[in-house]
């Protein structure tokens, strides 16, 4: 540990002078396309003990124009088991002379409170300088922090996104005799060295240098596929007396296990009761529905965030009490809920988000931030979110939907993966009925049934937004140029996969045109597609469509047109074949009554570069059909 410390002296008597301040001197292979050049990235992290570590970052940048602005600031977070001893800061020009240094009246300290966190003492310490009248400029930052809870080790990411370029970064890590230090690169040029010291302690070294700017292709792989990163992680850990190793998934499990375990005991009252509330139930699907809503009908979700506390539950006796718990607590008493009854359930560690990346399964650390329940039931598997109010059993959404879950269980803990929503459960299925006027004008009655994931939104809105909000939300969805909403309404119909089904009443002005004695008709009211970004130049990335591509729409509209118009010439039938997914669309005709029917089921994935020429031809191509008019002519 000595030789950190002589390093970290080093540094703090030499880095800040060391540093050329000009932004004439950035070599022009890094201004390209780029922001903001970062000019040093020096992070060293000092592992003391399983249970103690030094943090230091000094970074400098220059901010090339407006767009780079929010490389100025610095945001730190800090807890109980985190301190921020040393936080500075300075501000020069574009030839490098100082403009001003960071004082204690810069540097803004805040909690991270929100509404529906009861107990929390997570902080931020922000430091920011004042905007800027003219450009580049560069800004110079050095934290020094301490950590007691090394449950966590940092991530390393010098260039953080996509117009970022970086001349120089500096990771350093130091680790006594007795302890070892698990880790894994992406993206990296070279990869780290490894030296030790006499007396048997190991540090860990990597660098990068001269990294031109990024720029993400549309649909690319997330920036973690893209930018260099180092994830390290402890083998042997303590946080708060409670002790740990990690090597396995198993190992991070039985740690969650031990934590937890003997607080999942409820009061006998609650016991009998819910008895009684299963009683006439035989299955266990019959008996989770019953305690899963009796858990939305009386408790509601609360963050607890407190040392340990983000990791250990709430007992189950004190939710039962308090009728409030987080992730964790709410979880645990529905699992004692559901044991009361005969029924087993495991708790699943799980990285949650609509845009979160899935855990690295190769990589065995503490990578999630949520808690579900896996309810097993024969040949199928419930998964529960606990936190939800309103959501129906065993659906999870993309919150928790298609990614790895570590399964909590005593005898061994492993990853499983949580529900995939394909085509078939996300669907938007709708009907139509149009009457056109002889002056062009339109009613449409519209009846459209959601599915899945298409359905998440329609629910959010119904259950928490106002009547007046949601009418103010509606209008902002429906893509018609020139219409007035009437009515509108919506039915939820609960299940593995949910639905919602949406009626709505709607005038359109001038949807078709009249022309002398032709009538021209747009034929998909409501679901037009757009065509993709083409390519203006070879592409790089691969085409990463996720899961957010997995859809089946259909719609069925039929006209009523004015009396007297009969069709100028036929419409074939369309089908486009895709690998990405499959497209038709139909026209039948029966007097003034015309039936419009389109359908289009695509495939998520992920597909090689080459791929996205074949992507923005076959948008392309629905573009177009999606833009079809039908033109009628008056008989004299």
């Amino acid at each position: 540990m000595k030789n950190f410390f002589l390093v970290v002296l080093l540094i703090s008597q030499t880095a800040w002078a060391q540093i050329d301040y000009k932004a004439a001197s950035i070599p022009a292979t890094l201004k390209e396309n780029a922001h903001a050049v970062v000019r040093r990235h020096e992070t060293v992290f000092a592992v003391k003990s399983p249970g103690e570590a030094a943090q230091r970052e000094y970074t400098v940048v220059t901010v090339l124009d407006k767009e780079g602005d929010k490389q100025a600031t610095k945001v730190v977070g800090y807890d109980k088991l985190s301190k921020i001893t040393n936080m500075e800061g300075a501000l020069y020009d574009a030839d490098g002379k100082l403009i001003k240094k960071l004082k204690k009246a810069d540097i803004s300290d805040y909690s991270t409170y929100s509404d529906y966190n009861l107990f929390d003492d997570q902080r931020m310490k922000a430091a920011a300088f004042p905007k800027q009248p003219s450009y580049p400029y560069t800004v110079e930052f050095l934290v020094e922090t301490t950590e007691r809870n090394l449950m966590f080790y940092p991530t390393w990411v010098p260039q953080s996104g996509q117009h970022l370029s970086v001349e120089q970064a500096t990771y350093t890590v130091t680790l006594p005799p007795t302890m070892a230090l698990r880790y894994k690169e992406m993206n990296l040029p070279t990869p780290g060295v490894v030296t030790s010291s006499p007396d048997g302690g190991k540090t860990y070294t990597w660098t990068l240098a001269n990294q031109s700017a990024l720029e993400f292709e549309p649909l690319s792989p997330p920036a973690r596929e893209q930018v260099p990163i180092v994830y390290t992680a402890p083998t042997d850990f303590e946080v708060q007396s409670y002790k740990g190793k990690v090597t396995t998934w198993n190992d991070l499990g039985k740690f969650y296990h031990t934590l937890n375990e003997g607080r999942d005991l409820i009061p006998d009252d609650l016991r009998q009761r819910v008895l009684e509330l299963t009683k006439t139930e035989s299955t266990t699907r019959g008996k989770v529905q019953k305690l899963y809503k009796f858990l939305q009908d009386h408790t509601r979700y609360v963050s607890v965030q407190l040392g340990i506390g983000g990791w250990q539950t709430i007992e189950a006796d004190k939710v039962a009490a308090s009728k409030y718990g987080d992730c964790k607590a709410l979880t645990n008493y529905t699992k004692a809920l559901l044991k009361a009854v005969g029924v087993t359930a495991y708790p699943a560690l799980v990285r949650a988000g609509d845009d979160e990346p899935d855990a690295l399964v190769d990589f065995p650390s503490f990578q999630f931030n949520h808690v579900i329940l896996c309810v097993p039931d024969g040949r199928d598997t419930l998964f529960l979110e606990c936190t939800s109010g309103n959501s129906p059993a065993g659906y999870v959404s993309d919150f928790t939907g298609n990614r790895h879950a570590l399964l909590i269980m005593p005898d061994g803990s492993r990853l499983i993966k949580t529900p995939v929503y394909k085509s078939a459960d996300n669907r938007q299925q709708r009907q139509i009925r149009v009457k056109v006027t002889e002056q062009g004008d339109a009613t449409a009655d519209v009846r459209t049934r959601y599915t899945g994931l298409q359905q998440d939104a329609y629910v959010d809105a119904l259950h928490h937004l106002n009547r007046d909000d949601q009418r103010s939300w509606l209008l902002k969805r429906i893509r018609i140029p020139a219409f007035e909403l009437n009515t509108f309404g919506y039915k939820e119909e609960p299940g593995i996969i949910p639905a919602v089904t949406e009626n709505l009443a709607l005038d359109v002005r001038q949807w078709a045109t009249i022309s002398g004695s032709r009538l021209f008709l747009p034929l998909n009211l409501m679901s037009a597609l757009l065509p993709a970004t083409p390519l203006t130049q070879a592409r790089k990335t691969p085409v990463d469509l996720g899961t957010n591509y997995d859809f089946d729409d259909s719609d069925t509209i039929s006209y009523q047109l004015p009396q007297g118009y009969t069709p100028e010439f036929k419409l074939a039938p369309v089908a486009i074949e895709s690998k990405f997914g499959r497209y038709t669309a139909e026209l039948t005709i029966n007097g003034d009554q015309i039936t419009y029917v389109r359908h289009i089921t695509m495939h998520g994935g992920k597909f090689p570069a080459t791929a996205y020429a074949e992507w923005v031809d076959f948008r392309k191509k629905v573009a177009k059909a999606d833009r079809t008019q039908m033109v009628f002519v008056k008989n004299n």
